[in-house]
């Protein structure tokens, strides 16, 4: 059995639908849809270690994962390898790419984009100016013009590679395997949206340049006040574009695997790494809070042996390794800290809590957990403890006084699983931890300006 393991980044649950993503939405309904995923961490370098390896990202110092060098805690990828698998990985995610390890098992690695010469060149431009100068601050000012002629240079047409160019890869890199594990994670709806001009005019009357998408984009995160109402539709008009180029793209995926042969022989499965926010409590893209918008996220599993239905009951992504594995008749590895889901089953045994971690340094008053009864307390920094019921309040509008018993036991429980974060993190294993490295990553991708 092949596997093809899709993980879009900044997916929105909402979007995947009739409307906007109608093959997308076809696969969910032939395939196991948990329509209740919630993601580990609110941001890419938060997530992937639950969804590569079954871990939870607070559990390490810095970003990313452990090398490979005295870590018991294997990936998924690994265990696969051992088992007979080809592995292939194809990325423009610098937090999932090599530079954080993600490579561990995988014997063809396509993230070459994600550390090419031109983003290190504005690496070296942010590093050696002095950012108070007013060389810096001239270039700061014209910033999106100046990564239009960057984009322009590198022959992408957008800031990252298309889902068109790594689905190819993929394609070609199956031709000559037999039984493989090929993870996919296209960028494609990450902002700045910049779709193709015949997408974004499916929702707009005329297309939008790069350089107004990324400005945009950039107020949207940093300086939400900023947007008026009609930037914000534009904004969501946008991705809604974006998300259209990506189902066409993942059509093309799954209609040449058939025309092969070979979709009857692969497990697929399809989630995202966290969402997105468009004016919703004032937020734009994904900050580095808790709210359903980012980490509710879609997730469906197809292979030939399973029958579509929806399960409501909660999964997290840190499960997702676990449950593939068992698809598979493998064991998962005792390390992990996912749990198996028997998909086969009419039964499920929900989630009961899901811990959210964000951080390069562990922070007790910055997590989150969700029940599975739909109670979720989220710690965020300045806003101190919010509780809320999301099957009464799904907009999050509504908080729940701490006097509520869910507070108490929300709370215990969330301060157990720091507490054994904290313990994990007191031994020898770290992630990457180039702090000028990471500031600059964290800056290419919008979680700093």
């Amino acid at each position: 059995m092949n596997i093809l393991y899709i993980t879009v980044d900044a997916l929105r649950s909402d979007h995947v639908c009739e409307s906007i993503m109608p093959r997308t939405t076809e696969l969910f309904s032939q395939s196991i849809h948990f329509t209740n995923c919630i993601a580990n961490g609110p941001g890419t370098p938060w997530s992937f270690p639950a969804i590569l390896s079954s871990r939870y990202s607070g559990a390490t110092e810095g970003f990313g994962i452990p090398s490979a060098e005295n870590d018991p805690h294997p990936t998924l990828a690994e265990v696969l390898g051992e088992q007979g698998y080809s592995t292939a990985g194809f990325t423009d995610n610098r937090f999932a790419s090599s530079a954080y390890h993600y490579n561990r098992g995988i014997d063809y690695m396509s993230d070459t984009g994600a550390t090419s010469d031109v983003k290190t060149t504005k690496q070296f431009f942010r590093k050696n100016l002095n950012q108070e100068g007013v060389l810096f601050q001239t270039l700061l000012k014209f910033y999106h013009i100046i990564d239009d002629i960057f984009v322009g240079f590198s022959d992408k047409g957008s800031r990252f590679v298309r889902s068109e160019v790594l689905i190819n890869s993929l394609l070609e890199w199956t031709l000559d395997e037999t039984e493989w594990f090929a993870w996919l994670h296209p960028m494609d709806v990450h902002a700045p949206y910049e779709a193709p001009g015949e997408y974004q005019r499916q929702y707009l009357d005329e297309s939008v340049d790069r350089v107004k998408c990324q400005n945009l984009s950039r107020k949207a995160v940093h300086h939400p006040d900023e947007l008026t109402d009609e930037d914000w539709e534009l904004q969501r008009q946008l991705y809604k574009a974006e998300c259209s180029y990506l189902d066409d793209q993942i059509d093309t995926l799954l209609s040449t695997l058939e025309r092969r042969g070979e979709l009857s022989e692969t497990l697929v499965i399809f989630t995202a790494d966290h969402g997105d926010m468009h004016g919703e409590h004032g937020r734009g893209g994904h900050p580095q809070e808790f709210w359903e918008e980012i980490v509710h996220v879609p997730l469906a599993i197809s292979s030939p042996e399973l029958t579509g239905k929806n399960i409501n009951e909660q999964i997290g992504l840190i499960d997702l390794p676990p449950t593939i594995l068992g698809e598979i008749d493998i064991n998962p590895p005792e390390e992990w800290d996912g749990v198996q889901f028997e998909l086969s089953s009419e039964v499920q045994n929900a989630r009961e809590e899901v811990f959210i971690d964000v951080g390069e340094k562990l922070n007790r008053n910055h997590a989150a957990v969700r029940r599975s009864d739909g109670m979720k307390l989220m710690r965020h920094r300045g806003d101190g403890e919010l509780l809320f019921n999301i099957t009464e309040s799904p907009t999050e509008e509504d908080p729940l006084s701490h006097s509520h018993d869910a507070y108490y036991e929300l709370s215990d429980s969330l301060d157990k699983h720091l507490d054994e974060m904290a313990k994990r993190r007191s031994g020898e294993l770290t992630g990457v931890e180039d702090e000028e490295m990471i500031e600059e990553h964290l800056k290419e991708l919008g979680y700093l300006e």
